[in-house]
């Protein structure tokens, strides 16, 4: 391992930029966060909810008290330690005399409402092109009009993966290039349409050759091509055998067909209807992945992010849609059919991602952007019509594809405190609505009460109440208790995804030499550096010892590769010690341009630094 002549190497080791503010779970930062640094504590002293309030025409209230709203926190009344409404401008605050003591007690301090912030995601996977001058027109609407700062705008992109368009502090013409690049990227929503219009065509054909096949006799069901050996269907991936095997259907029904029709098409079209539930499943699963992590590096981010998902839909039950298809051709069927693919239920992983959201009190607003147009696969039959109930399959699957593809739109939304957008071919309007009411709302904390469930109960339930009846509240539904461990996953990666930095622990950063063990790898030595005077020592064995954790994640912009490394250092020392402990661990590097994030932890007082640099290493042009 010969080290790489330096003319060769550039490195580069910065702090990005840093802010400072205190939070909990759960509870806002401070009215005015300082410039320079960031701490944060994870132990729950005040809830905040944020509430949207509309009349009922749809458009922001204002002008209430804290008397107009009642709260409660797993189902029990608590009193409303403080009470801001927030709106363009202005921000009227109103603490309230429980508040005042909660503050003296030392609980955590209710704080004033921070700018929003909002992630355009723009899921690829899951719209379709001929859409896109529409949305993007929108959208470039939307950035001109400023009802949200430039600066507090990001856009994502999802594909498979997720990468991001344009960051936080972008002007509004980067933003406006963003827009472009997405404007001729390529959509994978149509491959979707393409696959669902071929499944459709192969479910068809099997109800077809079931019938002939049942007044054929022996040899016309031996003609019948079978696809029970692949439970494949187009675009569906991978194998499978069903979940359930073949099913037995007694009786057929007026359509000109055998008895023996349904069993055979049920046999048949079971394995395909499974294969493609559990291929959608995966789709699905995908994005829920990835709005989980967007959810997560968001966390470090102070005050309200307000996420607008655009997507063609969202169904917490893929494959239903075709399974209803197959059930209106062979209604004898439809019990069996529907119980494979009720099988892959996904509503829990939806809730679970939006109790991950509202922990970190980012609201979702969902706006589909296939508006009201026709869904286009037309019975997947390019002008064929099934024999025996091809009208009411067809229009049996349509509503069940709507309903679908509406399901999850409407959940995140919902259970976040935000809205979900259906039938709308035009969504300026829309947007600009959200723009203006995002910015209207009441921030209400209170003291979670002391039940006895603390470090027993992690999900805990919210409930707002209005007074007034005729008005709609829209906040989030309750959150989760993080534990340790997420809470400090989550700030390292919003460090590394945001820049978002702090530094309580005062930790330097410094590079060794580095090496090329391999023609195109390096190693590079990175010292972590911690005043000693900053961590706990505590006496063990007649000595005294710090026990400090590193985690850190470096992502390769250039092949876009996350790799996860933590160790653990036990670090001799005193309380009256001074100096520098010098934590060194070593990172793998290809060539190119990285980003690392680091969090530092004492495991004594769990105070925590969280930092971030660029790394360049490879030869330079």
């Amino acid at each position: 391992m010969n080290p790489r002549p330096p003319r060769f190497l550039r490195t580069t080791l910065g702090l990005l930029w840093s802010v400072a503010v205190t939070a909990a779970v759960g509870q806002a930062p401070p009215a005015e966060p300082a410039a320079t640094g960031f701490s944060e504590r994870i132990d729950v002293g005040i809830v905040n909810v944020d509430v949207w309030l509309t009349d009922a025409e749809g458009d922001p209230v204002t002008g209430l008290t804290a008397d107009s709203f009642e709260v409660l926190h797993d189902g029990r009344p608590v009193p409303i330690t403080h009470f801001t409404e927030v709106r363009p401008g202005a921000v009227a605050a109103a603490p309230t005399a429980a508040a005042e003591a909660v503050e003296q007690a030392g609980a955590g301090s209710p704080t004033d409402a921070l700018p929003n912030h909002v992630v355009v995601y723009f899921d690829r996977s899951r719209l379709h092109p001929r859409r896109y001058p529409a949305l993007i027109r929108s959208l470039e609407e939307f950035v001109d009009a400023e009802a949200i700062a430039s600066e507090r705008i990001m856009i994502l992109r999802q594909d498979s993966g997720l990468a991001v368009e344009a960051p936080f502090g972008s002007s509004r013409p980067q933003l406006r290039q963003a827009l472009e690049r997405l404007s001729q990227g390529t959509a994978s929503g149509l491959d979707l349409e393409t696959d669902t219009r071929l499944a459709l065509e192969a479910i068809r054909d099997a109800w077809e050759a079931s019938q002939d096949a049942a007044g054929s006799g022996i040899g016309g069901i031996a003609a019948v091509p079978s696809t029970a050996g692949t439970g494949q269907l187009p675009g569906s991936g991978s194998g499978g055998t069903g979940t359930g095997g073949p099913r037995t259907v007694v009786g057929g029904v007026g359509s000109g067909a055998g008895p023996d029709a349904c069993g055979m098409f049920v046999n048949q079209v079971q394995p395909t209807l499974d294969s493609w539930t559990r291929s959608n499943s995966q789709r699905v699963a995908v994005t829920l992945t990835n709005l989980s992590s967007t959810a997560g590096f968001l966390a470090g981010l102070p005050g309200v992010k307000t996420l607008l998902y655009l997507s063609d839909g969202l169904e917490t039950q893929p494959g239903a849609d075709l399974a209803t298809y197959a059930s209106s051709l062979c209604p004898a069927a439809g019990t069996d059919l529907m119980t494979g693919t009720l099988s892959a239920e996904m509503t829990s992983g939806f809730r679970d991602l939006a109790r991950h959201a509202n922990t970190n009190r980012v609201t979702f607003y969902s706006l589909q952007t296939s508006g009201l147009e026709a869904l286009g696969t037309d019975d997947a039959s390019q002008g064929r019509r099934a024999r025996g109930g091809g009208a009411r399959a067809r229009g049996a699957f349509e509503a069940s594809k709507r309903a679908g593809d509406r399901a999850g739109l409407g959940l995140i939304a919902e259970e976040t405190g935000g809205r979900a957008v259906f039938s709308q071919n035009e969504l300026g309007p829309e947007l600009a609505r959200i723009g203006n009411e995002i910015q209207h709302y009441y921030s209400l904390a209170y003291e979670p009460p002391a039940d006895g469930t603390k470090g027993k109960r992690r999900d805990h339930q919210i409930e707002v109440r209005v007074r007034d009846g005729a008005l709609t509240a829209r906040y989030r539904r309750g959150y989760l208790e993080k534990d340790q461990s997420q809470w400090l996953m989550e700030r390292i990666e919003g460090a590394l995804n945001l820049g978002i930095t702090s530094n309580p622990l005062a930790v330097r950063l410094g590079a060794g030499a580095i090496e090329e063990p391999a023609p195109g790898s390096f190693r590079m030595p990175l010292h972590v550096m911690v005043p000693v005077e900053r961590l706990a020592f505590l006496p063990q064995q007649g000595s005294h010892f710090a026990e400090v954790k590193l985690q850190i994640l470096t992502r390769s912009l250039d092949a876009n590769e996350l790799v996860s490394q933590d160790k653990v250092f036990r670090v001799k020392g005193s309380p009256d010690a001074t100096g520098f402990a010098d934590l060194a661990v070593a990172l793998e590097l290809g060539a190119g341009t990285h980003v690392t994030a680091i969090g530092v932890q004492d495991a004594n007082t769990r105070e925590a630094s969280f930092v971030s640099t660029t790394l360049r290493v490879g030869p330079q042009g």
